[in-house]
């Protein structure tokens, strides 16, 4: 989330710290039979130095060689260094989602040594690629002299005998030595940063290749974070930008974003045949981060935003709170075992209302809600108590 220097915004579960069933939210006594959004801290600020400032960016993939099993990649901020961050790995058992278990050896994925990712690193996107039995690691990344993660690269991992224990520092190899996407300063993109790389790709029958997207995040003449662009790949390596030339305010975005409003951290996948974007908010400059959809029917052109306050966290009845929840971002949707859980980090209000001071932890929130996104999309399922089925009551 946001527009910090890795400051950015945002390990260990948290065994049984399950604030739903006890009927407790930050000390909040809730009546047992009240109803109440399922949701708990599955990663733990306290848990390790390294991450004892912000936890972020959950990319949850399936254990390719271990069925049954997922394994999360993160990043996190220290507080003893906020202009720092890196890249750990946790596992969980799909009959648990809510409990993670992390590497003891986190991070496994640092700042180089050198070069344009130097300083700092958030996660964007991690895809297991059977052809190569190895994971994608999208990432943004800056020199020294980097105002913020302003460049977006890739890093390679094989996946190894068991899927987990084989990524580690060593093992992850920069794809290299110059990001997949940089910013483009000509006409008509004008970008000083690009950022925050939502990753995906489906197979082309027509050209027998694969399509891969890369929606992005990017700061320039538009101003901070005004909305996201498209980037294409047969390769996943070398990608070519696009420049919506429909979009009613001339930036080229693949969507009318929210004036005002900042767009970061957000994730890519399909839903039968409607494609989703899952997407950090800072509406009003971040007074209030919270996650916003946008779904189409087509991988490039026609994308809808729905309502910003769709999933807004204060509509998670029994659970919110302002001292837990307050802001939420890097929001990223998971169906599990043909349930949907959303994993987010999130924070309690700070006291000097600066987003960036917050004290962020990983939640896991269960979706029991399912909503109608836009006439031709799928529904989504979303944080919230159950209702009535879309369309039912005339609605």
């Amino acid at each position: 989330m946001s527009s910090l220097v890795v400051t950015s915004v945002c390990g260990a579960f948290v065994a049984g710290c399950c604030l739903w069933a006890s009927g407790l939210v930050c000390g909040t006594a809730h009546a047992a039979e009240e109803p109440a959004v399922r949701g708990e801290i599955v990663l733990a600020r306290a848990s390790h130095e390294w991450m004892s400032q912000q936890i972020e960016e959950p990319c949850i993939v399936p254990n390719p060689k271990a069925p049954g099993r997922l394994i999360m990649f993160y990043s996190a901020v220290p507080a003893s260094n906020r202009a720092m961050a890196a890249i750990g790995k946790a596992w969980a058992d799909e009959s648990a989602p809510f409990r993670w278990h992390e590497y003891e050896g986190n991070p496994v994925f640092s700042p180089g040594a050198d070069g344009w990712d130097c300083s700092a690193l958030r996660l964007d996107t991690v895809l297991y690629v059977p052809e190569e039995d190895a994971y994608y690691i999208y990432y943004s990344g800056c020199s020294v002299t980097g105002r913020a993660q302003d460049r977006i690269g890739l890093a390679i991992c094989p996946a190894g005998a068991d899927g987990y224990s084989e990524v580690t520092e060593d093992a992850i190899v920069r794809y290299g030595t110059a990001p997949v996407l940089a910013p483009e300063p000509a006409a008509p993109f004008h970008e000083e940063m690009a950022s925050q790389a939502g990753v995906m790709r489906e197979w082309n029958d027509t050209t027998g290749k694969w399509d891969w997207y890369m929606y992005y995040s990017y700061r320039g003449k538009d101003g901070i974070l005004p909305g996201i662009r498209l980037a294409t790949s047969h390769d996943g390596k070398t990608w070519t930008r696009h420049f919506n030339e429909n979009d009613p305010r001339g930036m080229g975005q693949i969507f009318p974003s929210t004036p005002d409003a900042y767009y970061e951290w957000h994730q890519a996948f399909k839903l039968g045949s409607t494609y989703v974007l899952c997407i950090e908010v800072g509406i009003e400059h971040g007074v209030r981060w919270r996650p916003v959809l946008a779904v189409s029917t087509d991988p490039v052109e026609g994308w809808t935003q729905l309502d910003p306050d769709t999933m807004l966290q204060t509509k998670w009845q029994g659970l919110y709170d302002d001292r837990t929840l307050y802001h939420v971002a890097t929001p990223a949707l998971y169906e599990i075992r043909g349930a949907w859980y959303l994993f987010v980090q999130a924070c309690g209000r700070p006291g000097n209302d600066n987003y960036i001071d917050g004290a962020w932890e990983m939640w896991g929130i269960a979706c029991d809600r399912v909503i109608p996104t836009r006439p031709g999309c799928a529904d989504v399922w979303i944080p919230g108590l159950p209702g009535p089925a879309p369309g039912a009551d005339g609605k």
